[in-house]
Order: C-alpha cells, then sequence, then structure tokens
C-alpha cells in the first residue's frame, strides 16, 4: 500500500536589511532540505511548509517549490506551526520534518515500507547521520552528542526514549488522539521531547528507524551553543517540575544516571574550586585530580565513540565540549529552579 504523506516543515528565519553568513547558511540549509523533499523516490506526498512569522528571504525560497504554504504572521513557536501544518494535512501519515535537514531520496519509501510492516506501532524515529564533518568545533561535539546519546547509545535497543522531530513519522489518527504538541512551549526544541513522554505515558512504543538518516545543516560557534543548550535544558527542568511523569521516564533512560554523574562531578568539582579560594582543603590537589579522572571515566564511550568514528583532534576537543556542556546544564537546574518557583514562569 502507498500510504499518503504529509510532510510538515515549520520554518523561522529572523528578517534584517543585510543577510550575513550565518543567515545565509540557515537560509542554504533550508533550500537544500527543500530540494532533498522534492528528490524522493516516493512520490505520493504532499508538503506543508508552516511560515511562523518568518522572514521574506525564507519565503521566496520556499514559493520555489510546490508547497502547500501556510503563513503565521505572528512567531508562535515549533508546536504551534507543526499543529497547524497537522490540521491543514490531507494523508493519513504526518511526517514532521526540521527545517535544516536533509533526507535521502529513499526516506519517504522507508517510511511507507515500516507502515506496511504487521506491527508498525503507529511512528517511526528517524536519526542523525555521525558521517558529515562540520567546521564549527561546537556543531562537531553537538552532533556527536546526539548521535551517541540519543541514537548509538541504545543501539541493542529497537526503541527511543528521547523523541527527535528531525524527522518523525507518526499516523495522523493517533497524533489528534494524542491531542499533537503542546502549543505553550515558545521557539523550539522541548515540544517534541515533551510530547514522546506523553506518547509513552500512554503506552506507546517509539521504534527507531536506523536506515531513515537525516544530514543536519548547522553553523554555530561556542556562544550560541552555550545558548542553546540553556535554553533547552532550563525548559527541560521546568517541564519536569510541571509534570514528574516526564522525569520518572527520563530517569529510565539507558544514559541518564551517566549524564547524572557528570552533573554531579561537575558541580562538585566547581564548588570545590570555590571554597579552596577561600578555604585551603586538605589534599585539594589529589581530590581535584581523582573527581576529574572520574569524570573523563563516566564519558570514556562517548570519547572512545568519537575516536573510532572521527580520530584524535575531534576527541581531544569532545572532552573541553563534554565539560562545558555540564557544567551549562548543571547551571540551568539552578535557573530553572528559579524561574519555576521564584518568578512563576511554567514554561
Amino acid at each position: 500500500m502507498k500510504y499518503k504523506l504529509s510532510i510538515i516543515i515549520p520554518f523561522f528565519f529572523k528578517g534584517s536589511a543585510d543577510i550575513n553568513s550565518k543567515r545565509y547558511f540557515s537560509l542554504l540549509a533550508f533550500e537544500k532540505c527543500l530540494k532533498a523533499v522534492f528528490r524522493s523516490k516516493y512520490k505520493n506526498f504532499e508538503v506543508i511548509a508552516v511560515s511562523d512569522g518568518s522572514s521574506t528571504e525564507s519565503m521566496e525560497t520556499v514559493k520555489k517549490y510546490p508547497c502547500k504554504i501556510i503563513k503565521i504572521k505572528k512567531n508562535s513557536g515549533a508546536a504551534f506551526s507543526k499543529n497547524i501544518g497537522a490540521k491543514k494535512s490531507k494523508g493519513e501519515i504526518l511526517v514532521f520534518l526540521d527545517s535544516d535537514v536533509e533526507v535521502k531520496p529513499d526516506a519517504f519509501e522507508v517510511i511507507n515500507n515500516h507502515f506496511n510492516k504487521k506491527i508498525n506501532y503507529g511512528m517511526l524515529q528517524g536519526i542523525y547521520s555521525h558521517e558529515p564533518n562540520y567546521e564549527s568545533y561546537a556543531n562537531e561535539y553537538l552532533q556527536s552528542y546526539y548521535s551517541y546519546y540519543i541514537f548509538t547509545e541504545v543501539k541493542k535497543n529497537k526503541f527511543i526514549q528521547s523523541l527527535v522531530t528531525n524527522i518523525f513519522a507518526i499516523k495522523k489518527k493517533i497524533f489528534n488522539i494524542n491531542k499533537g504538541f503542546d502549543s505553550n512551549f515558545s521557539g523550539a526544541g522541548l515540544e517534541d521531547n515533551e510530547f514522546g513522554f506523553r506518547l509513552q505515558k500512554q503506552g506507546y512504543k517509539i521504534p527507531i528507524g536506523r536506515k531513515l538518516k537525516t544530514i543536519h545543516h548547522v553553523n554555530f560557534g561556542i556562544w550560541e551553543f552555550v545558548k542553546k543548550i540553556t535554553k533547552i535544558q532550563t525548559g527541560e527542568m521546568k517541564m519536569h517540575l510541571r509534570n514528574k511523569d516526564t522525569f520518572v521516564l527520563k530517569s529510565k533512560q539507558s544514559n541518564y544516571w551517566g549524564v547524572i554523574s557528570g552533573l554531579l562531578l561537575i558541580s562538585s568539582i566547581i564548588c570545590l574550586f570555590g571554597l579552596n579560594i577561600f578555604l585551603k582543603i586538605p589534599f585539594y590537589n589529589y581530590i581535584m585530580l581523582t573527581l576529574n579522572l572520574l569524570f573523563i571515566l563516566i564519558h570514556l564511550r562517548f570519547l572512545k565513540f568519537i575516536f573510532i568514528s572521527k580520530g584524535f583532534l575531534p576527541t581531544l576537543r569532545a572532552v573541553f565540549f563534554t565539560y562545558l556542556h555540564r557544567l551549562v546544564v548543571a547551571n540551568c537546574a539552578i535557573f530553572g529552579l528559579i524561574d519555576f518557583y521564584i518568578f512563576k514562569n511554567k514554561y
């Protein structure tokens, strides 16, 4: 059976008088996304491009292709855009696709074949390819992190625990029954995670399609990396505070306690360093050495994964970014608590 697929691509690019190199890269990524979609071998699909208050340049890009274009005047967030796209869709299968990823020509064929299986669970999660090399060291690390912790770490498992809408297919009926994405989320990055937890709470399993690979076209530096992680992790902390069930589901992830151990160690290292400025702690150097060795040891499998796939220098850089990443996340836990309980910002 050839299912009708509704490919939903929300996009948001800020307008500006001039297009700098970063914005130019983002628009090129969007162009690659659309071009790859229409190169598909599988032809029974519609494309719904949802402009979330996006710029004129991005609208000119999308108009080059035979898409159904939905314009939202005010930037309302990825969740709202995805839900609007789903409402306007005519396909039996919804395929949510990020505007900065490039699919392979057989991607939609892989999706159709999956839903033709007797047991298909009503959905399919695609993965990021770990093959591309990135000029930005921050991108290089973060893509390795996603590829390892979200996809490769659970390689022996058939199902994923953290939903990512780089490419995600779901039966429209299941999507509607579960009321879609939570439109209270602003921006993008957590609405898919929360929806995944909600699906799992209802008893659904989210199978991983390892043949369904996307290339992620991103380009940001260290400061953008810090801001991105801060926004996502602060939001995730508040998500767990709003709904304790999401924390329970998160704790069941195979890599979760390794991450928690890393956060506890980096917090101990920073606290010990600060205390030693005012109080001379006995055996300070030995304690610091031990804590740092434990930190490296906890992340050794991740670093080995990068070494085997990317080589020595990316592994060395990953050590620095792992420290930075854990430090930012540890701070986000505090920011999230303050923002939630003191400033009453629930999202």
